[in-house]
């Protein structure tokens, strides 16, 4: 029990010799992963946006085609692509791409650019504006605009900082909980299940351990990020 404590006091020790900006990126670390654990339902649709952008960047990259996104008000989401041997990218591009966003953006901190986490997230949102085919979905993106177009043209430095260490938390813990629904049996079928109707060989929940994989890759490496950030 003292050795915790003793452990306890040297973090905080640590911390305290942190510079404003360290102390205000892990700030905003904490107030994120708080937000995911208990306002997630509310603001999930953050998480199904990234999602479902992955899906259609993985489209694009693998010249495909993007017929239209959906954004549901019980923050589902819905990519229609074009078909082929890519959809197999397309399909194992969604789970993993809010942690991949996650890595982004504290890459962008280490390089002391945190006003790009949000024109990244701009430039998603306009992205999926172009493509989105329902009310809400264009609702959800517009909202995306022009709350980081306000924080951009408003904002400050400590603001990006604190943003961008919210952004990473809540993304990463969001999207291990977004995960874990696939886990449990669900009615509508996930991203796992339609690689399995396209490779019946591999089971549908082989896939999630993949996804499960992928994403614990980008964790480590947000980690790693974080701790090189942390120790400057």
């Amino acid at each position: 029990m003292q050795d915790f404590i003793q452990y306890i006091y040297s973090a905080f020790e640590r911390i305290a010799d942190f510079s404003d900006q360290q102390k205000i990126i892990l700030l905003g670390l904490i107030c994120g992963l708080l937000i995911a654990i208990f306002l997630y339902p509310l603001l999930r649709i953050l998480v199904t946006l990234l999602h479902e952008f992955g899906h259609a960047l993985a489209a694009k990259i693998t010249f495909g085609k993007v017929y239209r996104i959906h954004l549901n008000h019980d923050s589902s989401g819905l990519t229609q692509t074009s078909g082929g041997g890519r959809s197999f990218f397309v399909l194992l591009m969604g789970y993993p791409m809010p942690l991949l966003f996650g890595c982004l953006f504290s890459w962008f901190l280490i390089i002391n650019h945190p006003e790009f986490i949000l024109i990244s997230l701009l430039i998603v949102s306009l992205s999926v504006l172009i493509v989105v085919k329902n009310w809400y979905g264009f609702l959800i993106c517009l909202l995306g605009i022009l709350i980081t177009g306000a924080l951009l043209y408003f904002g400050q430095i400590q603001i990006f900082n604190f943003m961008g260490g919210a952004l990473i938390g809540f993304l990463t813990l969001g999207a291990f909980i977004d995960l874990r629904v696939i886990f449990h049996k669900n009615e509508e079928l996930s991203d796992a299940d339609l690689l399995h109707e396209k490779f019946q060989i591999i089971p549908a929940f082989v896939w999630k351990l993949i996804f499960l994989l992928m994403m614990s890759s980008c964790l480590f490496l947000i980690i790693i990020t974080f701790k090189t950030l942390l120790s400057k």
